[in-house]
């Protein structure tokens, strides 16, 4: 793993965006400064020291998202092995991540990176198609803009997924933060290892996250469909909102809520995830099978798959 010497900062007055560009131009940082200068973490902050991605504060999933069951798939009648990198024998998360971009151009308040996986050898890329890959940030008063765009530089159609991993802060600057989390999905997969093993259901926890209850009591880590493109975040002690909103190809979404560290411990861990992704788990093998709504999308030579995610901050009670 590349060291952490690169890492691009984009700052305004109130938001402050760290990047990595060597640990897939993935965000170490993003904080929020209130009117009496102090800042706080949107997102669970990356230990200064640290070189891998696991610890970032949110990284893009390409060119598929979350599990592949056992690291194999089948597609055009073919089956592909991949490397498992998780220790149920998965592959997690894709090969973006893992891997340093190129940065092409920045300013103040903008970033973009490449990526093409051409220029790495076979060991390094996790998946047997050609692909590359463009990020670009920008920052603004009160926003945070990501495109991910994802095109096919082989000679042939390919199955491609994206997505976005943030880990969001369950305190800003206050410990009495409770955090709310309001979202639009209609159904809920059934899964045995986070791998789909039915259709979605509209069931109580899709009726919660559309009322924005609490999230204590729930131990998450799941796939839910219908995902209306919108996430909204409320710190009421903070008196932040961050509403999230998202293309309308990111209609999936990965809810993961850690358990309390210990029993002994009445907070819950640090951070929730809100994952927007094009595909369900495992969708590449859904999509052999002929499952509906896998959100797998097949690109012909040259073809580009975009995706938006903007952050926007507010009061909570403005």
């Amino acid at each position: 793993m590349r060291p952490r010497t690169s890492d691009i900062i984009l700052e305004l007055e109130t938001l402050r965006l760290v990047l990595a560009p060597s640990l897939g131009a993935s965000i170490v940082s993003l904080m929020i400064k209130d009117r009496f200068g102090t800042w706080a973490p949107v997102l669970r902050p990356m230990p200064e020291q640290s070189t891998s991605v696991s610890d970032a504060s949110s990284f893009v999933m390409l060119p598929w998202t979350n599990r592949i069951k056992d690291a194999r798939f089948v597609y055009k009648g073919e089956n592909h092995v991949l490397r498992p990198n998780f220790p149920d024998g998965s592959a997690i998360h894709g090969v973006a991540r893992d891997l340093p971009w190129t940065i092409t151009d920045r300013s103040p308040i903008t970033a973009r990176f490449v990526l093409d996986s051409r220029t790495f050898d076979s060991q390094s890329i996790n998946y047997p198609f050609k692909f590359g890959a463009t990020q670009r940030f920008e920052i603004g008063p009160n926003s945070v803009e990501i495109d991910l765009w994802v095109t096919n530089l082989d000679d042939r159609a390919i199955p491609v997924g994206c997505g976005y991993h943030p880990y969001v802060s369950r305190e800003l600057f206050s410990d009495a933060d409770d955090l709310r989390i309001t979202l639009d999905v209609s159904g809920r997969y059934p899964t045995k290892g986070c791998i789909p093993i039915g259709d979605p259901v509209d069931d109580s926890i899709c009726t919660r996250l559309r009322a924005g209850d609490r999230l204590d009591g729930l131990e998450l880590d799941d796939v839910f469909v219908g995902f209306g493109g919108k996430a909204i975040f409320d710190w009421a002690a903070s008196n932040v909102r961050m509403t999230m909103s998202c293309s309308e190809n990111l209609n999936h979404v990965v809810i993961y809520t850690p358990p309390h560290p210990n029993e002994s411990d009445n907070h819950a861990a640090g951070f929730v995830c809100v994952e927007p992704t094009t595909m369900v788990n495992d969708g590449f093998n859904r999509h052999h099978h002929g499952q509906a709504e896998t959100g797998v999308v097949i690109l012909e030579p040259n073809q580009t798959l975009h995706t938006r995610m903007t952050l926007v901050f507010s009061s909570c009670n403005p």
